[in-house]
């Protein structure tokens, strides 16, 4: 007699036990939705779409998910949390010298956009444009952020006088100004090569992070 697959809550199936094949069949929806979402955007994002695209039952759909706003806020925190991890990986290898720290995270953070293009649209288009990820979105952008200010403290970028406040708000500034920087690239409205456009957003950087207002 033969085993099913869902022939119970804590019985294994092919030496593989309940819990992860519960977790692999979320990662097998969160990246069909990644799949759906990276080509065709949220808007076109269905659970019977993402169930013919995972090649499970729709019965797992809700094993995993409540409803479709939950899916995609995991598309999109699946690659916020790639990115973050790819940008804060360049941030700790980098060197002190302030512009080779600031290539070094930027050409990383570019090369994982350029290597798949739907994680740019995931990230610049998506999170921006979908009803669903607003509230989700504006709290990957404050991690974001954290994570550029931690970058825009080394006073070889904000100057030696700048305070926190000066740091904050230009990491605010840096976030915003990269984030319609790569959507308008990756979407081909400003045609010019990679290294050239790595070398503009570093010099963007690296004049926004001197911005003070301390007196």
């Amino acid at each position: 007699m033969s085993v099913r697959a869902d022939s119970g809550p804590s019985r294994p199936w092919r030496g593989v036990g309940a819990d992860e094949r519960q977790a692999r069949r979320r990662e097998q929806l969160i990246e069909a939705g990644f799949t759906l979402m990276g080509t065709d955007g949220a808007a076109s994002v269905t659970m019977r779409g993402v169930c013919r695209e995972a090649k499970l039952t729709e019965r797992y759909f809700y094993e995993s998910f409540r409803n479709r706003e939950e899916l995609l806020v995991a598309v999109l925190e699946s690659v916020a949390r790639q990115a973050r991890a790819v940008l804060e990986a360049a941030l700790g290898e980098a060197p002190e010298d302030a512009a080779d720290l600031t290539h070094r995270a930027v050409a990383a953070f570019t090369g994982f956009v350029t290597a798949d293009p739907r994680r740019g649209r995931v990230l610049f288009v998506e999170s921006l444009a979908a009803p669903e990820l607003t509230s989700r979105g504006a709290e990957l952008v404050e991690e974001f952020t954290a994570t550029i200010a931690q970058a825009l403290r080394a006073p070889s970028l904000a100057g030696e006088t700048a305070d926190d406040r000066d740091v904050e708000l230009n990491a605010q500034a840096v976030f915003g100004a990269l984030a319609y920087l790569f959507q308008a690239w990756l979407a081909g409205r400003v045609p010019i090569g990679q290294d050239r456009f790595i070398e503009h957003v570093v010099q963007v950087i690296e004049q926004l992070a001197k911005a003070s207002s301390r007196r």
